[in-house]
């Protein structure tokens, strides 16, 4: 993941948009650690009686 392919999506996608991470690493991860960042792409997020409603997923990778 770049820089640009962060700013085209969140020039796509509305200010009040939520920006959700995952961490596919393969050991738990510490307060003080860093992660790369693998992806970001436009997702959906269920949000109780509003239903689906959009948001941007960011997949980060192992700690370091």
């Amino acid at each position: 993941m770049v820089l640009g392919d962060w700013q085209r999506l969140a020039q796509e996608m509305p200010p009040e948009t939520p920006v959700v991470f995952r961490y596919d690493g393969q050991r738990p991860m510490d307060n003080e650690d860093y992660c790369d960042g693998l992806t970001v792409a436009p997702a959906q997020l269920w949000q109780g009686y509003d239903g689906w409603q959009p948001c941007i997923l960011v997949t980060l990778g192992e700690s370091f």
